[in-house]
C-alpha cells in the first residue's frame, strides 16, 4: 500500500523527493509559429521553406526518403534572401543540443559563410529573422 509522504517519515520509511517534471514544448511547438510568421511578414523578395527530414516515420518511407536524397544535418528553415544566399535557420527544443550531422552543416556553413543560427525559442528565432533582414516588421530593435 502506497502511503502519504508524512505518514511514511513517521513509519520510518526513507521518502524520496517528487521531481516535478519540467515541461519542454516539442520542436513543432516551435516550427509552426516560426512558419506562421514567415508566411505573414516575410519580405516579399525573399524565399524559405521548412526542409522537413526530422520527423519519425516509418522504414519504408525512410528508405525512400533517402533514396531520393533527403539527408540528415539539414536546418529545419532554409531561406534565400534576393541575392539567392542562403540562409539555415535550425530550431531546437529546449534542453537539447545539435546532433553530430547538424554540427557538421553548421560547419560546412560557417566555413562558407553561409548565414547559420540555432534557436531554442520563438523570439530567439524573430530575432535572428530580423537580424538578417527577412521580415516586413521590426522585432526588438531590428528591422
Amino acid at each position: 500500500m502506497i502511503q502519504p509522504p508524512l505518514l511514511a517519515l513517521a513509519a520510518g520509511h526513507r521518502v524520496r523527493p517528487r521531481q516535478t517534471p519540467r515541461y519542454r514544448p516539442k520542436e513543432i511547438q516551435l516550427h509552426i509559429p516560426v512558419a506562421d510568421t514567415l508566411r505573414r511578414f516575410v519580405k516579399p523578395d525573399w524565399k524559405w521553406a521548412h526542409y522537413p527530414a526530422g520527423e519519425h516515420r516509418d522504414i519504408r518511407t525512410a528508405q525512400k526518403l533517402k533514396a531520393m536524397g533527403v539527408q540528415r544535418g539539414w536546418p529545419d528553415f532554409v531561406l534565400f534572401d534576393r541575392s539567392g544566399r542562403l540562409h539555415a535557420l535550425e530550431l531546437k527544443r529546449q534542453g537539447t543540443n545539435l546532433t553530430e550531422d547538424q554540427e557538421d552543416f553548421q560547419t560546412w556553413c560557417i566555413t562558407h559563410a553561409v548565414p547559420h543560427a540555432v534557436a531554442w525559442s520563438l523570439d530567439e528565432a524573430l530575432k535572428i529573422l530580423a537580424a538578417w533582414g527577412a521580415l516586413r516588421i521590426r522585432i526588438g530593435g531590428a528591422e
